[in-house]
């Protein structure tokens, strides 16, 4: 038998109120994880764990379910253990080039690639866009995440 959990990506855009919403939204609607984009801050709490320039955080319930710890962090990701599961929190900025972003998928692909077999969940803003997901058009990013 296997367990149900629920996840929750939001962009915080760097609001101190926006994130006290995340926080509220977890508790009220019984969210378990979280994947928190352009974080207000990362407090040093076991159960917030963010990139190496704090543009993405996961952070888990406190207190209940499975604790998580950091496996590998690099710019703009996260990977943490959640269980028997591995997470992935992505952020890439709007303002950054296509050739950036290309680069910044390959670190990605890699962190995903070297938790095989695990189950892995990756949740974030790529800003990219794809019909494959629901948007009404893809742009270059959109491609890119799906080769």
């Amino acid at each position: 038998m296997s367990a149900q959990f629920s996840f929750l990506q939001a962009n915080i855009n760097h609001c101190a109120g926006a994130q006290d919403l995340l926080l509220q939204s977890m508790a009220e609607w019984g969210i378990d994880l979280a994947v928190a984009c352009e974080p207000y801050y990362v407090p040093p709490l076991p159960h917030w764990v963010g990139d190496s320039d704090g543009t993405v955080a996961v952070l888990a319930k406190s207190g209940t379910g499975p604790s998580i710890s950091l496996v590998e962090r690099g710019s703009g990701y996260v990977v943490v253990g959640w269980g028997e599961y591995v997470v992935v929190g992505t952020y890439f900025s709007p303002n950054r080039s296509l050739a950036e972003f290309e680069i910044y998928l390959g670190f990605v692909r890699s962190a995903v690639a070297r938790q095989s077999p695990k189950p892995t969940v990756v949740l974030g803003d790529l800003n990219a866009k794809s019909r494959a997901w629901g948007n009404p058009a893809t742009n270059p990013r959109g491609r890119a995440v799906q080769v």
